[in-house]
């Protein structure tokens, strides 16, 4: 839902960089990770395989990302 209430489209190649990242962050033993792909920031339940919330980069600014115990850059 914030995917779309924020119109941040997702494409395959993005999914499949945001599940890998995931997988990393998994391995680990994170819980809750902010994972970086390209200007759009992630925040995903690990062990759910959720995502959280999503902010683009113009909604970065001056933002604060709490309850997360690990970050990923997704290449």
């Amino acid at each position: 839902d914030r995917l779309v209430q924020r119109g941040i489209q997702v494409t395959p190649e993005v999914a499949d960089r945001l599940q890998d990242a995931v997988g990393r962050a998994a391995a680990k033993g994170a819980r809750e990770a902010l994972v970086m792909v390209d200007d759009t920031a992630f925040v995903v339940s690990v062990k759910n395989r959720v995502v959280i919330t999503a902010v683009d980069k113009e909604g970065m600014k001056n933002q604060v990302f709490t309850n997360i115990d690990s970050a990923v850059l997704a290449p």
